[in-house]
């Protein structure tokens, strides 16, 4: 499965959780915690769950990939 892209508003690159894959959105939303969530406003319309996209990237990396590739590797 392929990393997402962040988005970038007012300095941030972060991305929106309900925009993920839906297996994704599952796996991440349980690892991340509710503290690192923040609201995005843009034009006027709010984004409740999105994260930085560096924490994003690091569960992609070390934690997604990985766990896929132990599984791949199993079978």
């Amino acid at each position: 499965m392929l990393k997402a892209t962040p988005n970038f508003h007012q300095g941030i690159n972060f991305i929106q959780i309900s925009s993920l894959p839906y297996e994704q959105q599952e796996l991440f939303g349980m690892w991340i915690p509710q503290s690192a969530r923040m609201n995005v406003e843009i034009n006027n319309i709010s984004l409740p769950d999105c994260v930085e996209y560096q924490d994003y990237a690091y569960w992609f990396d070390f934690q997604y990939q990985n766990q896929n590739s132990l599984l791949e590797s199993s079978l």
